[in-house]
């Protein structure tokens, strides 16, 4: 659900990580040798891209990244293969370079591009005096001298395209004023015409505004580009669209053991996106930790106060509309009317570990949320339950679980089985194919699970006092986020690695194919909005060498 809108962004943070940390540390410790002019490398930045890394202080920055503990125990993230080629090559280099490059060289963008992998990538550099001659010795280093370099006219520039080592081409645009080198031929092709019709990045209100108020003492900038999923007609009906949203400006900050990333979201746009759907909450808070039991490894805390809002978004997502009915419509517009009777202001949704060992392989998930009146919120609940048609293949409600023997301070709380509806999916995320949920009010709160047993287990850790809030990891994490906010979310990303399908699809594939680096983090993020301004903020701790986890000390 929110995952997949909203940790985009944190992807494109964890690149930046590569850019420094994979082994081009000896490329930019740099000496300045003049004081040219600068090109403005964002004239060459095509407006599809999706997401920018600026720097202009890389040798600072890799400083502070190799000094980092996960860098010390050799976890590091390789993600674009431009860099694995200067990884290997740029030693050389800079053997027979003693003076080390220009001034210019010490500024490099990276801007990424759909469909969003390795592949799809374009570094630009700036070049001083003599740079020309030295990026061409470069280039003769590491391309493969098997097959000859072609050279292609593209609207009166050149393009070089070089083959590599194992058989594929790097193709590249070369000025005396600029380098920009990319797998894709298409993408520099997109570069020169976005400096020939002086149509690039730059001129896009939406960033150019952005980036006119950027804060120059920081070691990286990374501008991301939300998304969002509409609707549109085609021939063939009505299928699902991607749109481009708003930017947001990160600024990035290392310590030892943390990446810290805060950001900022200039105004709103028309586009549909999680983030527009915040803006009409109204903030919470507070952590959720004391509502969370101890093997807690994953949750989001959201603002709803105009559940509407957030409900209308959420329904568009396709997971939300896999099995949609005129039924299932139905029920959803009587539990969405209940919940905006009865709902105050905010969702808390968690996946944890159960104490039943069979179970091990299937975490338990609830929703928790708070409602006004409970007695009288419970009543309308069975009068609803009581005038829905009844559904046949209803799973029945067993008035004794073999689990209470597990959990036995969840007996004397009654349970509701509710008709098929996506209330829960479009609130979690969390996808079950029977779409039956299970109810209880527990504490002044409406407990939603797709199964009886997370009911169970969860009070029962509650009653136990078995909660998150004192454990030293989560409070860690807690510490740079606000405590004031629309919407703040934290995984224990070893646990998230590890989950079935229903549930991995919280957290984007990208995370899966670089499981080795980003298991030995906690992540944190959080939506904070004052007014029209959005204040995202990302927090990787480093859980080091021996897992802690979120459960650490238990």
């Amino acid at each position: 659900m929110k995952l997949r809108l909203v940790i985009r962004t944190a992807v494109i943070v964890s690149i930046a990580l590569l850019c420094v940390g994979g082994g081009v540390y000896s490329f930019f410790r740099l000496n300045s040798v003049e004081s040219r002019k600068d090109f403005d490398l964002y004239t060459l930045v095509p407006q599809s891209a999706i997401a920018v890394l600026e720097t202009d202080r890389m040798a600072e920055l890799v400083d502070d990244i190799n000094e980092m503990s996960c860098s010390k125990d050799n976890h590091f993230l390789y993600v674009s293969e431009l860099f694995v080629y200067l990884k290997n090559y740029l030693h050389t280099l800079l053997e027979e370079t003693p003076h080390g490059f220009s001034k210019q060289m010490n500024k490099m963008l990276v801007s990424f591009h759909e469909p969003d992998n390795p592949m799809n990538q374009v570094l630009y550099c700036s070049l001083g005096a003599g740079d020309y001659e030295l990026v061409e010795s470069f280039v003769r280093k590491y391309c493969s001298s098997s097959f000859p370099s072609k050279f292609f006219d593209y609207k009166g520039e050149e393009i070089r395209i070089y083959p590599m080592p194992d058989g594929r081409f790097l193709a590249a645009y070369l000025t005396s004023d600029f380098l920009a080198v990319s797998f894709q031929k298409r993408l520099i092709e997109q570069v020169i015409d976005a400096r020939i019709s002086k149509n690039s990045l730059l001129e896009v209100p939406s960033f150019k505004l952005m980036y006119a108020g950027k804060n120059a003492n920081v070691q990286a900038t990374i501008y991301a580009r939300f998304k969002s999923v509409g609707m549109g007609k085609d021939t063939d009906g009505i299928r699902s669209r991607t749109y481009l949203g708003s930017w947001v400006e990160f600024d990035l900050k290392l310590d030892e053991d943390a990446i810290y990333c805060s950001g900022i979201s200039h105004g709103s746009d028309t586009i549909h996106t999680f983030i527009n759907a915040l803006r009409h909450q109204q903030p919470i808070e507070g952590f959720p930790g004391e509502r969370l039991p101890v093997s807690t490894f994953f949750y989001n805390c959201c603002a709803v106060s105009d559940i509407e809002v957030m409900c209308s978004f959420m329904a568009e997502q396709e997971y939300a509309k896999a099995t949609y009915s005129d039924y299932i419509k139905e029920r959803d517009g009587e539990w969405l009317d209940f919940l905006k009777t009865f709902a105050d202001g905010q969702v808390t949704s968690c996946l944890f570990r159960s104490k039943d060992t069979t179970l091990n392989s299937y975490p338990c998930a609830v929703m928790s949320m708070p409602v006004k009146n409970q007695l009288q919120a419970e009543r309308r609940l069975q009068s609803l339950l009581h005038t829905t048609p009844k559904e046949v293949d209803a799973p029945p409600l067993p008035r004794d679980y073999p689990q209470y023997h597990l959990y036995p301070k969840s007996r004397g709380y009654r349970f509701f089985i509710l008709p098929r509806n996506t209330l829960l999916t479009q609130l979690t995320g969390i996808t079950e194919s029977s779409l039956y949920t299970y109810v209880c009010f527990y504490r002044g709160h409406l407990l939603m699970a797709p199964d009886a047993v997370s009911l169970i287990a969860y009070i029962d850790a509650l009653e136990n006092g078995e909660v998150l809030s004192d454990v030293p990891m989560y409070e860690e994490s807690m510490v740079s986020l606000s405590s004031v906010y629309n919407f703040v979310m934290m995984a224990d990303m070893e646990e998230m690695l590890h989950q079935p399908e229903a549930y991995v699809r919280l957290m984007p594939n990208f995370f899966f194919r670089q499981a080795n680096f980003f298991r030995n983090f906690m992540l944190a993020f959080q939506f904070t909005c004052v007014e029209d301004t959005v204040y995202p903020n990302f927090v990787f701790l480093y859980k080091g060498s021996k897992d802690k986890g979120v459960v650490e000390g238990q």
